[in-house]
């Protein structure tokens, strides 16, 4: 029997993975993404993160990378389990069983939830072929360069949309970036909203997609109707970022005995510890009064309910030692 199961290698869960090898403790990690990262990596990661300690800023991409090298680093002894839910949880005298969509049976001592909101899958741009892929429409942002001096149209009305429109023209990608929205008023901060006339983005709101032109599996152009008046255009580019957010699908929260609030986020104790004496929660996925949802937050979350969960290994007297203490 291992020690303990991470449930999420989002930010959080790559960082608990990273502690708990430095701890000296044995197990499991899984993901039900196809890669590590979490939110941040399917969803933003060519933007910058100005918020990370020791940092002015960071690309999104370099910090999960970093997060990813460090914990195959420290932990040897951690296996990971990428694209993998779980199928069922059965409590026994000492610990879980544990079935794997992958088709593993794992019996662990304790687990520690680290699954952010759920599993991320981007909102798809309407009227096309959800089976096939098309080069020059992006969810997500992870070759800036791709773009340099194209004509680029970002759909949706929210911080990504407006920050992705914004960032394209002060980074010299390019100067030729459209914006659409369907409504009148963006979703995103007002400074931000402001730097697009100041960036001389062209607006196009509010407008919906009627239609998309498609030439061997590339979007040449959209049929955009007004609102409210009903006009047409037709808009050609060579790329299209679509930012309308992501639907997250239902978290394995029903596998577990454990309290949570009316919006589904898991009550922990200042411990880690959830109402379950061997399941512990960490990152945004947890929940106490006066919480700040923070990446920051979940990491002294997870490193503080690791610190506990060796004391329910190793004894209650049992001290780790202090992280820095340990010699490569």
């Amino acid at each position: 029997m291992k020690d303990i199961l991470i449930i999420g290698a989002g930010p959080v869960g790559l960082y608990a993975w990273s502690c708990t090898g430095m701890l000296g403790l044995t197990g499991y990690i899984i993901e039900g993404n196809d890669s590590p990262g979490g939110q941040p990596w399917e969803l933003y990661p060519e933007k910058q993160l100005y918020d990370m300690p020791g940092f002015a800023e960071i690309k999104t991409r370099t910090f999960i990378e970093n997060l990813i090298t460090q914990a195959e680093r420290n932990s040897k002894q951690i296996t990971y389990f990428g694209k993998t839910n779980i199928l069922t949880v059965a409590e026994t005298n000492d610990g879980f069983t544990v079935t794997l969509t992958n088709n593993e049976v794992i019996t662990v001592k304790t687990i520690l939830i680290t699954s952010g909101n759920g599993v991320f899958t981007p909102i798809r741009l309407e009227h096309l072929d959800a089976s096939q892929e098309y080069a020059n429409l992006w969810y997500a942002v992870k070759d800036l360069t791709t773009l340099t001096n194209k004509k680029v149209v970002v759909l949706g009305g929210g911080d990504s949309a407006v920050d992705w429109a914004n960032h394209l023209v002060e980074d010299n990608i390019t100067n030729n970036v459209t914006i659409i929205h369907r409504r009148e008023l963006y979703r995103a901060k007002e400074s931000s909203v402001q730097k697009l006339q100041q960036n001389k983005i062209t607006e196009l709101k509010p407008y919906h997609i009627k239609d998309v032109q498609v030439h061997q599996h590339q979007i040449t152009s959209l049929t955009l109707e007004h609102e409210s008046n009903k006009t047409t255009l037709t808009l050609a580019a060579d790329y299209f970022i679509v930012q309308y957010g992501a639907k997250v699908a239902p978290t394995m929260l029903d596998q577990f005995s454990v309290a949570t609030t009316p919006m589904r986020k898991i009550i922990i104790q200042p411990s880690g510890q959830t109402s379950h004496a061997h399941i512990f929660a960490a990152g945004n996925c947890a929940y106490y009064d006066g919480k700040y949802y923070n990446m920051v937050t979940g990491f002294g979350e997870a490193i503080n309910a690791l610190f506990n969960i060796t004391k329910i290994i190793h004894g209650n007297k049992y001290h780790p030692g202090y992280l820095s203490d340990i010699k490569k």
